[in-house]
C-alpha cells in the first residue's frame, strides 16, 4: 500500500512538472492580408500544439490596413480592449514602412507609438509585437520612381528592418523578425519559393517560415524538430525551422526579446528574499560584479543555463552572446534574480 502511494506522489510530481513546462498565451493579431493569408495565426497556434502549448488568439486584417486605420479602426481599437492580452500583434500595409525614414517618422510611427500606448494602457504587462515582414521578391515597381532604394528587393528589406526596429525601439517592444528569416532563406536557398504567384503575399512555405519566427518570438521556446509541417515537405519544413531557430536567437537582444517587459518573463521568477545582494554593472561587456559569494547560475530568457560556478563576486561574461539574461545570485540561505543585459 505504501509503495502505491508512493508511486502516486510521483506520478502527481511529474504530471505537475510536464504541465508547468506549457505555456498558454492569448495574443491579438492586427494586421492586413500578410497576416489573413494562410491564417497565420492559426499556424503559429498549431505549431505551439505541437509542443503542447496553447495559442488563443482574435484577429483584425483587412486587406490593406495601416497602422493609421488600425487606429481609426472601431473594430481594432473594441479588439484591444477586450481583455487583458499577453501580446498584441501589430503589422504595418506592406509597403509603408519601406518609405524614406522621414516619410515614416512623420506618417508611420505615431500611429505605432499611439497604438502600443493603447494596448499598453489596457493592460501594463501587455507585450507589442510588431511584425517585420519582407521586401517584395523584385522590389516595389509602383514606388521606386520615387525612392530608389526600395526598387531591389534587398533595399526594401533593408528599409523595412530598420523601420520595424525604430518602431520597437521607440516604444520599448518587440520585433519578430519574419523579414529578416525570409532574407536568410532566400539567401541559403532561393530555390525554395517563399512567395505566392503576384511576389508579393506568402505562400505556404513562406507564412509556415513567419509562424515559426512568431513561435519562437512569443513562446520563447525552440520550435526545432516540431512535429506540425501545414502540408509542408519535410525536407522544407527542417530547414525552415531551423532559419527561423538562427535568426530569432542570433540577435535576441537586437529584437528586444526578454529586454523590456519585467512581468512575465519565460519560466524565470524574480526572487528578491535579498535586497542587499547588487550586480553591476548593468549592462555588462565582459564581466559582472557582485556583493554575494555564493553559487551562480546565468539564463537565456529561454531559461536555459548558459553559465554557472561558486565563487560569484566576479563573472566573466566574455563567452556569452549579446542579449538579455538572468543571473541567479545566493548568498547564505538568500537568493536573487536579476535581469542584465550582455552588450
Amino acid at each position: 500500500m505504501q509503495k502505491i502511494f508512493i508511486l502516486f506522489l510521483l506520478f502527481i510530481s511529474f504530471a505537475i512538472t510536464s504541465k508547468a513546462q506549457f505555456k498558454k498565451i492569448n495574443a491579438l493579431f492586427l494586421g492586413n492580408s500578410y497576416t489573413y493569408v494562410n491564417n497565420l495565426p492559426q499556424l503559429i497556434k498549431d505549431i505551439a500544439l505541437a509542443n503542447g502549448d496553447t495559442l488563443l488568439f482574435d484577429s483584425n486584417c483587412p486587406g490593406g490596413h495601416t497602422f493609421n486605420n488600425h487606429f481609426n479602426n472601431a473594430t481594432s481599437i473594441s479588439k484591444i480592449n477586450s481583455q487583458a492580452w499577453d501580446c498584441v500583434v501589430l503589422q504595418a500595409q506592406s509597403q509603408e514602412p519601406s518609405f524614406s525614414p522621414a516619410q515614416v517618422e512623420a506618417q508611420t510611427l505615431p500611429y505605432a507609438i499611439k497604438l502600443d500606448s493603447i494596448i499598453k494602457h489596457n493592460n501594463i504587462c501587455a507585450e507589442t509585437v510588431f511584425f517585420e515582414t519582407w521586401g517584395r521578391k523584385n522590389g516595389d515597381a509602383s514606388n521606386c520612381a520615387a525612392y530608389p532604394p526600395i526598387c531591389t528587393y534587398i533595399g526594401m528589406q533593408n528599409r523595412l528592418r530598420s523601420s520595424y526596429k525604430l518602431f520597437a525601439d521607440t516604444t520599448q517592444s518587440i520585433m519578430s523578425p519574419a523579414g529578416e528569416a525570409w532574407r536568410k532563406s532566400i539567401a541559403q536557398n532561393p530555390s525554395l519559393e517563399l512567395y505566392s504567384s503576384d511576389q508579393s503575399h506568402p505562400a505556404l512555405e513562406g507564412s509556415y517560415l513567419t509562424a515559426c519566427v512568431f513561435y519562437e518570438t512569443i513562446f520563447h521556446k525552440s520550435v526545432l524538430t516540431n512535429t506540425y509541417t501545414a502540408g509542408v515537405s519535410s525536407i522544407n519544413v527542417s530547414f525552415l525551422q531551423q532559419i527561423a531557430h538562427d535568426v530569432v536567437n542570433d540577435s535576441l537582444l537586437v529584437w528586444n526579446i526578454g529586454k523590456y517587459n519585467t512581468c512575465n518573463t519565460t519560466n524565470i521568477n524574480y526572487i528578491s528574499t535579498n535586497k542587499n545582494i547588487t550586480l553591476y554593472p548593468n549592462p555588462a561587456q565582459n564581466m559582472l560584479y557582485t556583493n554575494s559569494n555564493g553559487v551562480y547560475k546565468i539564463y537565456d530568457v529561454l531559461g536555459n543555463i548558459c553559465l554557472s560556478g561558486n565563487k560569484s563576486n566576479s563573472i566573466n561574461i566574455e563567452s556569452l552572446k549579446s542579449g538579455v539574461y538572468f543571473i541567479e545570485l545566493s548568498c547564505l540561505n538568500s537568493t536573487k534574480k536579476i535581469k542584465f543585459v550582455k552588450e
